[in-house]
Protein backbone atom coordinates (compact mmCIF):
# COMPACT_ATOMS: atom_id res chain seq x y z
CA UNK A 1 0.00 0.00 0.00
CA UNK A 2 1.64 3.25 -1.41
CA UNK A 3 1.38 4.71 2.55
CA UNK A 4 3.78 7.63 1.87
CA UNK A 5 1.99 9.16 -1.24
CA UNK A 6 -1.14 9.08 0.14
CA UNK A 7 0.22 10.86 3.06
CA UNK A 8 2.47 13.04 1.29
CA UNK A 9 -0.64 14.54 -0.91
CA UNK A 10 -2.35 14.84 2.37
CA UNK A 11 -0.04 17.12 3.80
CA UNK A 12 0.24 19.29 0.68
CA UNK A 13 -3.22 19.87 0.88
CA UNK A 14 -2.89 20.92 4.20
CA UNK A 15 0.28 23.04 3.89
CA UNK A 16 -2.01 25.03 0.77
CA UNK A 17 -5.18 25.44 3.13
CA UNK A 18 -3.67 26.54 6.27
CA UNK A 19 -1.03 29.04 3.86
CA UNK A 20 -4.61 30.34 2.78
CA UNK A 21 -6.00 30.54 5.79
CA UNK A 22 -3.38 32.64 7.42
CA UNK A 23 -3.36 35.06 4.31
CA UNK A 24 -6.66 35.78 5.19
CA UNK A 25 -6.30 36.11 8.90
CA UNK A 26 -3.91 38.60 7.66
CA UNK A 27 -6.36 40.43 6.44
CA UNK A 28 -8.35 41.04 8.94
CA UNK A 29 -7.09 41.39 12.66
CA UNK A 30 -4.27 40.43 13.88
CA UNK A 31 -3.64 36.20 14.76
CA UNK A 32 -2.75 35.66 18.09
CA UNK A 33 0.72 34.25 18.56
CA UNK A 34 1.59 30.41 19.35
CA UNK A 35 1.68 29.61 23.03
CA UNK A 36 5.52 29.60 25.02
CA UNK A 37 6.61 25.81 25.22
CA UNK A 38 7.97 26.97 28.30
CA UNK A 39 4.31 28.25 29.62
CA UNK A 40 3.21 25.01 28.71
CA UNK A 41 5.58 23.24 30.56
CA UNK A 42 4.71 25.19 33.99
CA UNK A 43 1.12 25.08 33.48
CA UNK A 44 1.78 20.82 33.49
CA UNK A 45 -0.28 19.71 36.46
CA UNK A 46 2.79 18.58 38.29
CA UNK A 47 5.22 20.59 36.89
CA UNK A 48 6.36 22.03 40.34
CA UNK A 49 8.05 18.78 41.56
CA UNK A 50 10.12 18.87 38.45
CA UNK A 51 11.77 22.24 39.59
CA UNK A 52 14.34 20.96 41.82
CA UNK A 53 14.16 17.21 40.03
CA UNK A 54 15.20 17.92 36.68
CA UNK A 55 17.88 20.94 37.60
CA UNK A 56 15.79 23.50 35.02
CA UNK A 57 15.68 20.60 32.24
CA UNK A 58 13.04 20.21 29.88
CA UNK A 59 14.03 17.10 27.85
CA UNK A 60 14.64 14.41 30.13
CA UNK A 61 17.12 11.31 28.09
CA UNK A 62 15.74 8.10 28.33
CA UNK A 63 17.54 4.32 28.22
CA UNK A 64 15.51 1.62 26.79
CA UNK A 65 16.34 -1.35 25.02
CA UNK A 66 13.81 -0.87 22.06
CA UNK A 67 13.47 -4.41 20.87
CA UNK A 68 10.67 -5.99 23.56
CA UNK A 69 7.74 -5.87 22.43
CA UNK A 70 4.93 -4.69 24.19
CA UNK A 71 7.03 -2.59 26.36
CA UNK A 72 8.95 -0.55 24.07
CA UNK A 73 9.55 -1.24 19.99
CA UNK A 74 9.85 0.35 16.69
CA UNK A 75 6.93 0.95 14.85
CA UNK A 76 6.56 -0.25 11.33
CA UNK A 77 8.89 3.36 10.33
CA UNK A 78 11.66 2.09 12.46
CA UNK A 79 12.00 5.26 14.02
CA UNK A 80 8.65 5.61 15.95
CA UNK A 81 8.88 4.19 19.45
CA UNK A 82 5.61 2.18 20.71
CA UNK A 83 4.39 0.47 23.57
CA UNK A 84 3.41 0.21 27.09
CA UNK A 85 7.01 2.50 28.24
CA UNK A 86 6.30 4.88 25.64
CA UNK A 87 2.72 5.62 26.16
CA UNK A 88 2.90 6.17 29.80
CA UNK A 89 6.14 8.28 29.14
CA UNK A 90 3.69 10.53 26.77
CA UNK A 91 1.46 11.00 29.94
CA UNK A 92 4.45 11.91 32.15
CA UNK A 93 5.02 14.23 29.74
CA UNK A 94 1.53 16.09 30.45
CA UNK A 95 1.92 15.88 33.47
CA UNK A 96 5.45 16.79 34.15
CA UNK A 97 6.12 19.48 31.83
CA UNK A 98 9.04 17.80 30.40
CA UNK A 99 10.17 15.98 27.25
CA UNK A 100 11.35 12.60 27.56
CA UNK A 101 13.00 11.55 24.71
CA UNK A 102 14.24 7.64 24.52
CA UNK A 103 17.46 6.22 23.48
CA UNK A 104 18.30 2.76 22.16
CA UNK A 105 20.59 1.71 24.80
CA UNK A 106 21.97 -2.46 25.10
CA UNK A 107 20.07 -3.92 28.44
CA UNK A 108 23.16 -4.62 29.73
CA UNK A 109 24.79 -0.73 29.15
CA UNK A 110 21.38 0.80 30.65
CA UNK A 111 22.57 0.56 33.91
CA UNK A 112 26.14 1.73 33.27
CA UNK A 113 24.47 4.35 31.81
CA UNK A 114 22.25 5.96 34.07
CA UNK A 115 25.71 5.90 36.87
CA UNK A 116 28.04 7.88 34.05
CA UNK A 117 24.84 10.61 33.45
CA UNK A 118 24.60 9.80 30.24
CA UNK A 119 21.08 9.33 30.83
CA UNK A 120 18.30 10.90 33.18
CA UNK A 121 16.14 7.62 33.70
CA UNK A 122 15.75 4.50 31.86
CA UNK A 123 12.20 2.87 30.66
CA UNK A 124 13.04 -0.55 29.70
CA UNK A 125 11.10 -3.26 31.45
CA UNK A 126 13.67 -3.88 33.93
CA UNK A 127 12.93 -6.08 37.14
CA UNK A 128 13.72 -4.27 40.47
CA UNK A 129 15.85 -7.02 42.65
CA UNK A 130 17.84 -6.31 45.81
CA UNK A 131 20.97 -6.65 43.53
CA UNK A 132 20.17 -3.94 41.33
CA UNK A 133 19.36 -1.64 44.20
CA UNK A 134 22.80 -1.60 44.90
CA UNK A 135 23.20 0.39 41.81
CA UNK A 136 20.26 2.36 41.08
CA UNK A 137 16.70 2.93 42.06
CA UNK A 138 13.60 2.18 40.86
CA UNK A 139 9.64 3.47 41.08
CA UNK A 140 7.66 0.00 40.53
CA UNK A 141 5.25 0.24 38.17
CA UNK A 142 4.35 -3.36 37.12
CA UNK A 143 3.56 -6.95 38.33
CA UNK A 144 6.11 -9.32 36.14
CA UNK A 145 8.12 -12.40 37.20
CA UNK A 146 10.19 -15.08 35.48
CA UNK A 147 9.07 -17.69 32.60
CA UNK A 148 9.14 -20.70 30.35
CA UNK A 149 8.60 -19.77 26.95
CA UNK A 150 8.64 -22.83 24.42
CA UNK A 151 7.50 -24.35 21.04
CA UNK A 152 3.72 -24.55 21.17
CA UNK A 153 3.93 -28.22 20.90
CA UNK A 154 6.29 -28.55 23.57
CA UNK A 155 8.00 -31.55 22.69
CA UNK A 156 10.10 -32.14 25.55
CA UNK A 157 7.09 -31.93 28.15
CA UNK A 158 8.46 -28.91 30.11
CA UNK A 159 6.59 -27.88 32.95
CA UNK A 160 9.30 -26.45 35.37
CA UNK A 161 12.58 -25.16 35.52
CA UNK A 162 13.61 -28.58 36.42
CA UNK A 163 12.80 -29.57 33.52
CA UNK A 164 15.31 -27.78 31.81
CA UNK A 165 18.16 -30.14 32.37
CA UNK A 166 19.54 -31.63 29.41
CA UNK A 167 18.40 -29.00 27.09
CA UNK A 168 19.43 -25.95 24.93
CA UNK A 169 17.73 -23.15 26.83
CA UNK A 170 17.95 -19.30 25.31
CA UNK A 171 18.08 -16.13 27.66
CA UNK A 172 18.64 -12.46 26.86
CA UNK A 173 21.71 -10.95 28.11
CA UNK A 174 21.15 -8.75 31.43
CA UNK A 175 17.94 -9.94 32.22
CA UNK A 176 17.54 -11.85 35.40
CA UNK A 177 16.73 -14.74 33.97
CA UNK A 178 20.95 -14.84 33.30
CA UNK A 179 21.20 -15.93 36.60
CA UNK A 180 18.16 -18.45 36.73
CA UNK A 181 20.07 -19.94 34.37
CA UNK A 182 23.13 -20.31 35.94
CA UNK A 183 21.18 -21.60 39.23
CA UNK A 184 19.51 -24.19 36.79
CA UNK A 185 23.25 -25.26 35.84
CA UNK A 186 24.16 -25.86 39.81
CA UNK A 187 21.04 -27.83 40.68
CA UNK A 188 21.10 -29.81 37.63
CA UNK A 189 24.14 -30.88 38.52
CA UNK A 190 23.99 -31.57 42.03
CA UNK A 191 20.73 -33.81 41.28
CA UNK A 192 23.13 -35.82 38.97
CA UNK A 193 21.64 -35.24 36.06
CA UNK A 194 22.73 -33.06 32.73
CA UNK A 195 23.41 -29.09 32.86
CA UNK A 196 20.92 -27.26 30.66
CA UNK A 197 23.41 -25.64 27.88
CA UNK A 198 22.58 -22.16 28.28
CA UNK A 199 23.28 -20.08 25.05
CA UNK A 200 22.82 -15.71 25.97
CA UNK A 201 21.78 -13.26 22.97
CA UNK A 202 22.31 -10.01 22.95
CA UNK A 203 18.39 -8.86 22.82
CA UNK A 204 14.87 -10.82 22.93
CA UNK A 205 14.50 -11.17 18.88
CA UNK A 206 17.51 -13.07 18.32
CA UNK A 207 16.87 -15.22 21.60
CA UNK A 208 13.16 -15.87 20.22
CA UNK A 209 14.55 -16.87 16.72
CA UNK A 210 16.46 -19.43 18.02
CA UNK A 211 13.70 -20.67 19.71
CA UNK A 212 11.97 -20.86 16.57
CA UNK A 213 14.26 -22.34 14.38
CA UNK A 214 15.28 -24.94 16.76
CA UNK A 215 18.18 -23.88 17.95
CA UNK A 216 17.07 -23.58 21.16
CA UNK A 217 14.53 -26.24 23.15
CA UNK A 218 13.65 -23.67 25.73
CA UNK A 219 13.80 -19.49 26.57
CA UNK A 220 13.74 -17.88 29.79
CA UNK A 221 12.14 -14.75 29.75
CA UNK A 222 9.79 -12.75 31.65
CA UNK A 223 6.13 -13.86 31.84
CA UNK A 224 4.51 -10.43 30.92
CA UNK A 225 6.75 -10.36 27.14
CA UNK A 226 7.17 -14.15 26.61
CA UNK A 227 3.25 -14.21 26.92
CA UNK A 228 2.83 -11.26 24.03
CA UNK A 229 5.50 -12.40 22.07
CA UNK A 230 3.44 -16.46 22.39
CA UNK A 231 0.03 -14.47 21.98
CA UNK A 232 1.15 -12.40 19.12
CA UNK A 233 3.21 -15.75 16.73
CA UNK A 234 1.20 -18.38 17.74
CA UNK A 235 4.15 -20.75 17.54
CA UNK A 236 5.03 -20.64 21.32
CA UNK A 237 3.50 -21.61 24.46
CA UNK A 238 4.24 -19.71 27.76
CA UNK A 239 4.50 -21.23 31.37
CA UNK A 240 3.01 -20.31 34.67
CA UNK A 241 5.67 -17.87 35.89
CA UNK A 242 8.21 -19.39 38.42
CA UNK A 243 8.74 -16.39 40.23
CA UNK A 244 6.87 -13.22 41.11
CA UNK A 245 8.59 -9.73 41.14
CA UNK A 246 8.12 -6.16 39.71
CA UNK A 247 9.22 -4.08 36.67
CA UNK A 248 10.31 -0.63 37.48
CA UNK A 249 11.51 2.55 36.28
CA UNK A 250 14.97 3.53 37.13
CA UNK A 251 16.76 6.21 38.45
CA UNK A 252 20.79 6.95 39.59
CA UNK A 253 20.99 6.02 43.21
CA UNK A 254 19.42 8.42 45.22
CA UNK A 255 18.01 10.46 42.83
CA UNK A 256 14.90 11.36 45.42
CA UNK A 257 13.34 14.11 43.75
CA UNK A 258 12.79 12.86 40.46
CA UNK A 259 11.86 9.92 41.83
CA UNK A 260 9.20 10.68 43.50
CA UNK A 261 7.58 13.16 41.07
CA UNK A 262 7.40 10.01 38.34
CA UNK A 263 5.88 7.98 41.64
CA UNK A 264 3.55 10.81 41.97
CA UNK A 265 2.82 11.07 38.40
CA UNK A 266 1.95 7.45 38.21
CA UNK A 267 -0.43 7.53 41.07
CA UNK A 268 -2.29 10.14 39.07
CA UNK A 269 -2.20 8.33 36.25
CA UNK A 270 -4.06 4.86 37.98
CA UNK A 271 -6.27 7.35 39.89
CA UNK A 272 -8.39 8.75 36.73
CA UNK A 273 -7.51 5.21 34.68
CA UNK A 274 -5.53 6.20 32.34
CA UNK A 275 -3.09 3.66 33.67
CA UNK A 276 -4.85 0.82 33.71
CA UNK A 277 -6.21 1.71 30.18
CA UNK A 278 -2.30 1.34 28.67
CA UNK A 279 -1.65 -1.49 30.31
CA UNK A 280 -5.20 -3.32 29.23
CA UNK A 281 -4.48 -2.35 25.64
CA UNK A 282 -1.06 -3.95 25.44
CA UNK A 283 -2.53 -7.06 27.18
CA UNK A 284 -0.98 -6.39 30.58
CA UNK A 285 -3.93 -5.58 32.78
CA UNK A 286 -3.09 -8.40 35.01
CA UNK A 287 -0.08 -6.55 36.29
CA UNK A 288 -1.15 -3.58 37.50
CA UNK A 289 -0.19 -2.20 40.67
CA UNK A 290 -2.38 -0.38 42.96
CA UNK A 291 0.42 1.57 44.38
CA UNK A 292 4.11 2.47 43.42
CA UNK A 293 6.75 2.17 46.00
CA UNK A 294 10.64 2.96 45.73
CA UNK A 295 12.61 0.30 45.67
CA UNK A 296 9.69 -1.91 46.36
CA UNK A 297 11.26 -5.69 45.78
CA UNK A 298 13.15 -6.17 49.06
CA UNK A 299 14.28 -9.81 48.52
Amino acid sequence: MPLSRRRGASCTALVMATAGACLLAACGSATKAPPDRAAAATNAPLHSLMRNAAAGKTTLDVASNIEYPPFESYAADNTTVQGVDRELADEFEKLLGVKLVFHNTAFDAIIPGLAAERYDLAMSAMSDTAERQKQVDFVDYLKAGGGIMLPKDNPHKVAALDDLCGLKVAIDKGTTEVQDGQDQIKKCRANGRPAPEISIFPGQNQMVLALQSGRADAALIDSTAGGYVAGQTGAFTMLPPYESGSFGIVFRKGDTALEQAFAKALERLAQDGTYQKILAKYGQETGTLDSFPINGVTS
